[in-house]
């Protein structure tokens, strides 16, 4: 039997133009590849995405300044290795905006994923963002070479 629930089936799509220097970002990549619901607001996760890359740009603010006094005009230009001909930066640099976008969709909607309450336990727990936090954290240690460990003086 079908039914008309006048939600949308299909992921969004479009593209979200960034800052110069950062690469623009794919809406529907991060709804399919970041397991975001079909039916949720497109409005919202869209501003969830922006919000992610305006905080991961400043983030990375710094490693910004000291390729453009190099006059590498953006990401994928900065000397570094690819896979399938995309320069890891750029792959770090969506996998942080995207991990964040995720956290903060999760910490707003923590019941976005709940089916049975005991079948998707993990998929809205509260550690899940904080899994998502982290993710980014490590994208961004790994494109300013930075070791994964950190030590905090108690």
């Amino acid at each position: 039997m079908t039914t008309f629930s006048g939600k949308s089936t299909y992921p969004p799509e479009g593209l979200i133009s960034n800052q110069p220097f950062w690469p623009e970002l794919n809406l529907q990549d991060f709804v399919v590849n970041y397991r975001v619901p079909n039916d949720m607001n497109v409005k919202t996760v869209r501003e969830h995405l922006i919000q992610a890359m305006t905080d991961i740009n400043l983030r990375l603010s710094e490693f910004r300044s000291e390729y453009t006094e190099m006059d590498v005009v953006d990401l994928a230009n900065v000397p570094a290795e690819a896979i399938d001909g995309e320069s890891i930066l750029v792959i770090l640099y969506r996998r942080a905006v995207f991990c964040r976008a995720k956290a903060s969709i999760c910490r707003d909607f923590p019941t976005i994923d709940r089916r049975e309450p005991a079948d998707n336990q993990a998929k809205s727990a509260p550690e899940t963002e904080a899994v998502y936090l982290r993710f980014a954290d490590e994208a961004i240690r790994q494109m300013l070479n930075l070791s994964d460990i950190t030590v905090e003086l108690i």
